[in-house]
């Protein structure tokens, strides 16, 4: 008798692999060990690049001695920091630190622009949104103090190549939630990722964080997390009975050296909490809706175990068959619901314990639909990091031992020492001839040849050798100029006699455009964390919340449900504060004013200076009196003159240049 074969076992099955429930069937009493090594391993693999940050950190604010050498000595070999070594050669380290004049003129150039973001509607009937969502934005923008954590951000982007940002939904300060927008310390940072250089390949990032005991209590002491204050108690051994202190004084404790990836560096107030976020893979339905009124609501993707969602697209489908058949539509015309299965990947988060207990987990909140870090590294060609400023060290390096070797040459030249002869002490010892001279710094006692009786004490003083050391810094100097592209133009040096206006000003520009790649990366960095925070507002913010525009007297009613569905595109321009936009605010107004497009009132209600406010009070004043002053010249000429009015519109009896004088200050 043949064998029966049914239909699920000669068809291809479906894949339904879900990583989540794979790794969870490894884990045991509630701990994700698998996870935590990933992690553990992703943070030991960036050790290098926070040793390099932590370097080029100590050569730009100041200890610049510090680097570890192998000194050889009696037949075998010590390490020692630089300074401890040329201490024990009784030498003064000394530097002139350069860097850091680099790092603040390539921040201030940035601070200088004065960026806020601008929203622009992609879908061409969503225009009248734009105003409202850039005010939203920029409203957020000062309220957070945006502006503070990019300058932040850009000067430990220029030292250690890395810049992060992490964008959270919090209710900080006792104030209403809203979006902010925290930095995140390098050090603490750790991802996997390939070498695209926008940083779209990632599958694992997370941050080390250090919470205080209040703090975890408000975080995860829930009853959706299934936790309870004793058993954070019990995760991380917290005995409030304990008057222990510890931790390292405030600059210590962010040393490298006194960084863990397992414990808290800050005392045992504070705990270590690992979160990380991992791309993670399920069976799920990609469903097509043709007929939706929006694109969210075309294309959306059901998860296979929400079997409530399935009926109701079941539902809707079988009463748009029903609606089909009555009216008789034909079958090609009839849209319906398809789907298909997919693996969907999809954006996971984690908080654990540095033992790997899990306090919290689930699928990203967010509609963005993925992590809430926004990271930039540089230059990340070949998928590496390095620092701007670590191009310039050794050119430091060199400048403090030009220095150094300046100084060795001046003390070990002869500066105010004695020459006496013994023919001149007259029966007196040496020591009481020098309680009796003036004492300085040395005196040597000589005998002279015989043919030289009358020698008297001279004094010698000798200049130093010149060994070249002068040229050879200057050399260094313009070294790093060429290396850095930061020239004394861009530095606001005084320029030499002779240099034009022009040239000066062409140099700046030069030394601009040398730097436009940070700039540049700084803009891309701004929009990415601020394309995250729109769609973070358009998610949290409520119905009707009021939103003060940029200049503080106009607000916005915020349109939630107008706004919620409109994807936005995120233009970083020159704020409305900065200097340079002022300015060319101004220039334009003189021009406006000057060709008589505007008149006086309307030229200082948009003037920038800080005399245009009282001077609009003084000139609005005295219009309202020649306004007054006029009615009155016509309610005179009418009495005066029985009212008459002449053909060509002239009340008989009035001043006829008075009026003239009023009318011309009205329309001025």
């Amino acid at each position: 008798m043949a064998k029966l074969l049914t239909l699920s076992k000669v068809m291809p099955k479906q894949n339904r692999y879900d990583s989540v429930k794979a790794r969870r069937s490894r884990q045991a009493h509630g701990k994700d060990i698998e996870l935590l090594a990933r992690c553990l391993n992703a943070w030991n693999n960036l050790s290098g690049v926070r040793e390099t940050r932590a370097r080029t950190m100590r050569y730009c604010m100041g200890d610049q001695w510090s680097d570890v050498i192998p000194v050889y000595s009696h037949g075998y070999v010590e390490y020692m920091t630089e300074r401890e070594y040329m201490q024990r050669r009784n030498t003064t380290p000394m530097s002139n630190n350069v860097m850091v004049s680099i790092l603040e003129s390539i921040a201030g150039l940035y601070a200088k622009q004065g960026t806020e973001p601008v929203c622009f509607a992609r879908d061409n009937d969503s225009r009248q949104l734009s105003d409202m969502m850039s005010a939203t934005m920029q409203c957020n923008w000062q309220t957070t103090y945006m502006q503070d954590v990019l300058n932040h951000a850009i000067k430990d982007y220029v030292i250690g190549g890395q810049m992060y940002v992490r964008e959270s939904w919090e209710d900080r300060m006792l104030e209403m939630p809203d979006a902010w927008t925290e930095y995140v310390e390098p050090d603490k940072m750790f991802f996997e990722c390939g070498s695209d250089p926008r940083h779209e390949d990632i599958s694992l990032i997370g941050c080390l964080h250090d919470v205080s005991t209040e703090d975890l209590y408000q975080k995860f002491a829930r009853p959706q997390y299934n936790l309870t204050i004793d058993d954070l108690d019990e995760i991380f051994d917290i005995h409030h009975d304990s008057d222990e202190s510890g931790g390292y004084e405030f600059n210590d404790e962010k040393r490298l050296s006194n960084l863990s990836f397992d414990y808290s560096n800050k005392g045992k107030h504070y705990h270590r909490v690992i979160e990380v976020w991992t791309t993670e893979t399920k069976p799920r339905l990609q469903c097509f809706d043709p007929i939706a009124t929006n694109q969210n609501d075309s294309y959306f993707r059901v998860d296979r175990e929400d079997t409530a969602m399935i009926n109701s697209l079941i539902d809707l489908n079988e009463k748009r068959k029903k609606q089909y058949d009555d009216a008789g539509t034909p079958e090609d015309e009839r849209a319906y619901i398809v789907s298909e299965d997919v693996a969907d990947k999809y954006w996971y988060y984690t908080y654990m314990a540095p033992d790997g207990t899990i306090l919290c987990k689930g699928e990203t909140p967010f509609d963005f639909k993925s992590h809430p870090f926004t990271m930039k590294l540089y230059p990340y060609i070949n998928g590496e990091v390095h620092p701007f400023l670590s191009n310039i060290i050794d050119q430091q390096r060199y400048i403090n031992r030009l220095i150094v070797m300046n100084d060795m040459a001046i003390r070990s030249s002869s500066k105010g020492v004695w020459m006496i002869p013994t023919t001149v002490l007259g029966g007196k010892s040496p020591a009481d001839f020098v309680e009796e001279a003036v004492e300085y710094d040395g005196m040597v006692f000589y005998t002279p040849k015989p043919t030289m009786p009358q020698v008297k004490p001279d004094i010698i003083t000798s200049n130093a050798v010149n060994i070249g050391t002068n040229e050879l810094l200057q050399i260094e100097l313009n070294l790093i100029r060429d290396v850095s592209n930061v020239s004394g133009a861009l530095q606001g040096k005084t320029p030499s006699a002779g240099t034009s206006a022009a040239r000066y000003a062409q140099e700046s520009q030069n030394a601009t455009t040398s730097l436009f790649t940070i700039l540049s990366d700084m803009e891309t960095f701004t929009e990415k964390l601020a394309t995250k925070k729109c769609m973070v507002i358009q998610q949290f913010y409520e119905n009707g919340r009021k939103i003060f525009n940029k200049d503080g007297l106009n607000t916005y009613s915020y349109d939630r449900l107008s706004a919620r569905d409109v994807h936005f595109k995120i233009s970083i321009k020159n704020a409305a504060a900065s200097v340079a936009y002022q300015t060319q605010i101004n220039d334009k107004l003189d021009f406006l004013l000057q060709s008589g497009a505007i008149n006086i009132v309307q030229y200082l209600q948009n003037l920038n200076a800080p005399f245009a406010d009282k001077l609009l009070a003084s000139v609005q004043e005295q219009q309202a009196q020649l306004e007054q002053m006029y009615q009155q010249q016509q309610m005179m000429a009418q009495q005066q003159g029985g009212g008459t009015v002449d053909e060509n519109g002239i009340v008989q009896g009035a001043d006829q240049r008075n009026v003239q004088q009023a009318q011309s200050y009205l329309n001025s």
